[in-house]
């Protein structure tokens, strides 16, 4: 006998009654309750997978057609350096430096910086170049750990890479400059390390406590644990499976014990989870106890009290609407209604914008929503355009409270419809101007991002005249005090591409487009404006950025910086 396990569907009641202004615009909503067999332990068929090998087999031959300048030089610098960092052969060697080769010292002697009792960090900028043998070279690059290399640059002979090499209790990051003595079989001529920077650890940073905290659950291993690849080929587009991820998650007290509690999104199909945290810092998986182990794909989520009755309610963005519960207080969440006019939302945020002393909801809108006509969904529906200045995005929403769970939209009453056909991902509020009302800041894909100032509750977006716009592929956004001068900073995430950045480089490539692939953006408040102190802060590479947050992680009164990163990529085990 199979297990079965009771799960609900939210039930979307189209009919939608009219007030005056602002008026409540939430949709009454009722579960529905499902007994199914639990697919998450049942025996279901697969389909064959395309293996790494007939993959490469269908690839174009490499530099068949090579449009940027640059590309075809570059792939030949990567190589001979791949086979510098492999090679042991004095006769390869030869093939590889040019006889006048001269190189900086990869690391520079010096006094290094304590950053607790087990890190320390050297950095700096070793000196100038000198002639160096090959065996000195080669027993050099040995110590600093296994290399890889990432080109971020090319121009003429010379290519600008990122370096990073991981070896014992050590990570160490660099910029190099090589300069070529040819362009078809090029020879190292001249190594030259731009900066660097070594960090020294005797002990791990952080222990994963996902196991012993929400591992001993039922589910954890059937749904938790899985990866997108297994639930693809499980999950029809019907089911609204996120091949990206983008399901959000929420901590907040539910039971008033005191303690943190975790609601976590998944894909359309599996069931979202509430974990309540024990006395022995473990968690108890309650989703359906609770009403809340909805089956929509849902894509963030919040944890706050709406009402002002001292406990945590819920707002879940599906991506059919904006779903409210309330929470009872006696271990219950009970749906309140939804709001119908959020098509794929991708995250939420929480403010009381208007200070009438309730929480009011903005949902960023990522893209325009399907086309009905022709079926398509996502990107084949609507693409950016252009890539880095994209207005045909989705329209935000700013959702006033009016009190017992009755929502409004107020986006163009308030001025917030300014700007607001972008690709948005995600908003952070913060009263950087400090004059008693919350400002907001919102991050957009593929161009320009906003910051909306709240003027008695009214907003004017001044990214522009801030300095804050940060063309780029907007990701998520953070609001702190990094430098500790009293006023709140912006950090931006953001998508960091060798490749792009490669490309961007060439001359034939539009000037305003160069930002795309930089990276991360950290904007320091100054004359009640911003300047961007990204490169010299050494901040912007963080991979292909997600979330990122400001918090102070060591407890030594400096805010650190947190930012979650990666992509689907193939099957290169040289891609950083």
């Amino acid at each position: 006998m199979r297990l079965t396990h009771q799960f609900s569907i939210l039930i979307f009641a189209l009919s939608v009654a009219a007030y005056a202004e602002p008026k409540d615009e939430l949709i009454p909503l009722r579960l529905k309750e499902m007994q199914r067999p639990d697919r998450l332990t049942g025996a279901i068929e697969t389909k064959a997978m395309l293996t790494g090998m007939s993959l490469e087999e269908n690839l174009p031959e490499p530099n068949a057609d090579i449009a940027w300048p640059g590309e075809q030089f570059s792939e030949a610098a990567l190589a001979q350096l791949n086979r510098l960092t492999k090679t042991v052969d004095k006769d390869d060697i030869r093939d590889l430096l040019a006889e006048d080769f001269v190189c900086t010292p990869f690391e520079k002697a010096g006094k290094q910086k304590s950053l607790s009792k087990s890190l320390t960090v050297h950095s700096g900028t070793p000196g100038a170049a000198k002639p160096m043998s090959s065996q000195e070279l080669m027993t050099k690059l040995g110590a600093l750990g296994k290399l890889k290399f990432k080109v971020t640059g090319v121009e003429k002979l010379t290519t600008r890479l990122h370096v990073e090499a991981d070896r014992d209790g050590a990570e160490y990051s660099a910029i190099w400059l090589c300069s070529w003595n040819d362009d078809l079989s090029p020879k190292l001529q001249k190594l030259e390390v731009e900066n660097f920077e070594t960090v020294h650890s005797n002990d791990p940073w952080f222990v994963d406590a996902t196991s012993t905290t929400i591992g001993t659950n039922p589910r954890f291993e059937a749904q938790v644990m899985r990866g997108i690849g297994y639930w693809s080929e499980r999950i029809t587009r019907i089911g609204d499976l996120a091949m990206t991820g983008h399901h959000g998650i929420a901590v907040g007290d539910v039971n008033g014990d005191g303690l943190e509690d975790l609601y976590v999104c998944d894909g359309g199909s599996l069931p979202n989870q509430l974990y309540l945290q024990q006395a022995d810092g473990s968690a108890k998986e309650v989703a359906s106890e609770w009403g809340v182990a909805w089956l929509e794909d849902s894509r963030s989520s919040l944890l706050v009290d709406l009402d002002n009755d001292g406990d945590q309610d819920l707002v879940v963005a599906t991506i059919a609407m904006i779903a409210f519960a309330e929470n009872n207080g006696e271990g219950r969440f009970e749906l309140k209604g939804g709001f119908p006019g959020a098509p794929y939302p991708f995250s939420l945020s929480a403010a009381d914008f208007d200070s009438d002393g309730d929480l009011d909801i903005y949902t960023c809108i990522y893209s325009a929503g399907d086309d009905s006509v022709s079926g398509k969904r996502g990107f084949e529906a609507s693409s950016p355009i252009p890539f880095n200045d994209a207005e045909n995005g989705g329209r935000n929403v700013l959702l006033a409270n009016l009190g017992n769970f009755k929502f409004g939209d107020v986006t163009k009453q308030v001025g917030l419809d300014e700007n607001n056909t972008r690709w948005s991902f995600a908003a952070s509020w913060e009263d950087f101007d400090r004059d008693g009302d919350p400002d907001l800041y919102v991050a957009n894909d593929f161009g320009r991002n906003c910051l909306y100032r709240n003027d008695q509750g009214r907003f004017v977006d001044i990214a522009p005249a801030s300095g804050v716009e940060d063309m780029a592929a907007g990701m998520s956004v953070s609001w702190g005090d990094f430098n500790r001068d009293g006023d709140a900073d912006l950090y931006v995430g953001n998508m960091f591409s060798s490749a792009g950045q490669r490309v961007s480089f060439q001359r034939k490539f539009d000037e305003g487009k160069t930002r795309m692939a930089r990276g991360n953006s950290l904007f320091a408040a100054k004359d009640g404006a911003f300047e961007d102190v990204s490169l010299r802060s050494g901040i912007t590479n963080g991979g292909w950025a997600w979330s990122s947050v400001l918090a102070d992680l060591n407890n030594d009164g400096w805010q650190d910086l947190v930012v979650a990163n990666g992509y689907l990529t193939n099957t290169r085990d040289d891609d950083l």
